[in-house]
């Protein structure tokens, strides 16, 4: 069984969310933990996604879990609404452009891969 185009954007978006969480984080916007748990659970899932989804269906589900978790999460505290606002601010700007960006794609493309994968055929 081969990797569906949908399930590699979606391993794509998850790591293009890793790359704006990391461009926040090293251009020093505020709020991060010390060991930010965000990078590790879309990366993590990413590579999931990329090497067992061919194999376990299933594994799909967790390409769209961990970006909504993550987007839910900045919903709830808000702050990069101003990050977003403040163009000036390239790193923070463009780190959560690309992680917003990342997080939607991931979702959508996460959802096409599960359609895609649990797509019931009919013969006959």
């Amino acid at each position: 069984m081969n990797r569906s185009t949908a399930a590699v954007a979606n391993a794509f978006f998850l790591f293009a969310g890793v790359a704006g969480l990391i461009i926040q984080i090293a251009s020093g916007v505020p709020g991060f933990p010390d060991i930010p748990p965000g990078p590790f659970i879309l990366g993590v899932t990413g590579i999931l996604v990329l090497t067992l989804a061919a194999k376990y269906r299933w594994i799909l589900f967790l390409g769209v879990a961990a970006p909504l978790f993550i987007l839910v999460g900045a919903l709830l505290e808000g702050s990069f609404w101003g990050r977003l606002a403040d163009v000036g601010d390239f790193g923070p700007f463009v780190g959560t452009v690309l992680l917003i960006g990342g997080l939607i794609g991931a979702i959508a493309c996460g959802g096409v891969a599960l359609a895609q994968a649990y797509r019931h055929t009919t013969v006959g």
